[in-house]
């Protein structure tokens, strides 16, 4: 696992083999995320999924520190993993889409 500044996550951005992967709930993804990310939230990973072992999976959430922890799970389980520091609460990039206040 490897960690990634908020501000280097756009280079990642539709990239065909990087997946980002934003782990909150459903409700916070709604308000605002990264656009292209794939809402799995951390407590479906590894458990109902089938994540590409061919793709560099980019993890964030709130703060960083749930996409921490999943990002070392799914580096323990094989997969390339970069998790962004600071998560979505860091991240000002050209990519954020942003939602309706729910």
């Amino acid at each position: 696992m490897t960690l990634l500044a908020a501000d280097q996550l756009d280079w990642y951005v539709g990239k065909p083999w990087a997946m980002i992967i934003d782990v909150r709930s459903r409700r916070e993804y709604e308000k605002g995320h990264v656009k292209g990310a794939v809402n799995l939230p951390y407590d479906h990973l590894l458990e109902r999924v089938c994540l590409p072992r061919d793709k560099i999976l980019v993890i964030c959430c709130e703060r960083g520190a749930a996409s921490m922890a999943e990002g070392k799970r799914l580096a323990e389980n094989g997969y390339e993993v970069k998790t962004v520091i600071g998560g979505m609460h860091a991240y000002r990039g050209r990519y954020l889409v942003a939602g309706e206040e729910l």
